[in-house]
């Protein structure tokens, strides 16, 4: 072989080299890093509903926290994984209440006592596992950014020592379901996010007329009553119950007037989004 061929083979040989590496690399869409701490958005349900970059954290970090329903949904996911639990069930409950039933002042109080104990000990596992050199996930429903644990922790690490990884929000597969734009119609282009807690949050919000989409709206008839003092009783309403689950979804359209009516058989859960407003007309 002359060298000039000899040099093309070990040019060709380097280029091959370093493609076998990289290759590997280039088909992730998330590259983790030791040491660090990813709140992993999982989309509101199933795996299906997860982003590609959600998957892909999720095999690539050493360690994996979540809470047990999210563990069973993600099973496929997580076999073979250092799988520790996140919240306990008892955490979502205040007394024999869910905690998105709490309303009382009292109430409100001994959830936020019970999850913020909870919370800081869970972010100092985190930081133990972190400070061993391991790349943490901490699977959240959802998106990190709406309504989630995400609140709890951030207090506790510095930014440059944890990523956010959009999740689709039920918000999302919500208004999917119903094939509409929610900033319509032009002129009232707003869109409020809102979970029901009280009475004069709601009214003081209705009062501008705008789309509305509330988040575990478990109390339906109180919360109709409180937007009827602001919305005529013709406004388009939908209720939304267990997106995402294909079993159990179902969304109920009617107005404000027809509702509750529309809505008589069907049972209580907290699994639910309300929307709002003149953008479904």
């Amino acid at each position: 072989m002359n060298r000039g061929a000899f040099g093309k083979a070990i040019s060709f040989g380097v280029v091959l080299t370093i493609f076998v590496w990289i290759a590997p690399i280039m088909c992730l869409g998330a590259i983790v890093e030791k040491g660090k701490l990813y709140f992993v958005g999982v989309g509101p349900a199933t795996p299906e509903l997860a982003t590609l970059q959600a998957i892909d954290v999720i095999k690539q970090a050493d360690v994996i926290f979540t809470p047990n329903y999210i563990r069973q949904a993600f099973s496929e996911y997580l076999k073979g994984k250092d799988v520790r639990l996140a919240w306990p069930d008892s955490v979502y409950k205040v007394g024999n209440k869910p905690y998105t039933a709490a309303e009382s002042k009292e109430e409100r109080k001994r959830l936020g006592q019970a999850i913020n104990k909870h919370a800081k000990e869970l972010a100092d596992r985190f930081k133990k596992e972190m400070k061993n050199g391991k790349s943490v996930a901490f699977l959240v429903n959802g998106d990190p950014c709406l309504y989630s644990d995400l609140r709890w922790f951030k207090r506790y690490f510095k930014e440059e020592k944890f990523e956010v990884i959009p999740g689709l929000s039920s918000f999302n597969a919500g208004a999917a379901l119903l094939k509409a734009d929610l900033t319509q119609p032009r002129g009232l282009n707003t869109v409020l996010l809102n979970h029901p807690v009280m009475s004069s949050e709601v009214r003081s919000l209705a009062k501008h007329n705008a789309t509305m989409v509330f988040f575990m709206a478990g109390n339906l008839e109180q919360l109709v009553k409180d937007l009827k003092k602001e919305y005529s009783g013709s406004t388009p309403i939908a209720v939304a119950d267990f997106i995402g689950y294909p079993e159990k979804q179902k969304v109920i359209k009617g107005t404000l007037k027809t509702i509750l009516a529309d809505m008589a058989s069907e049972p209580n859960t907290d699994m639910r989004l309300v929307f709002i407003g003149k953008f479904m007309k």
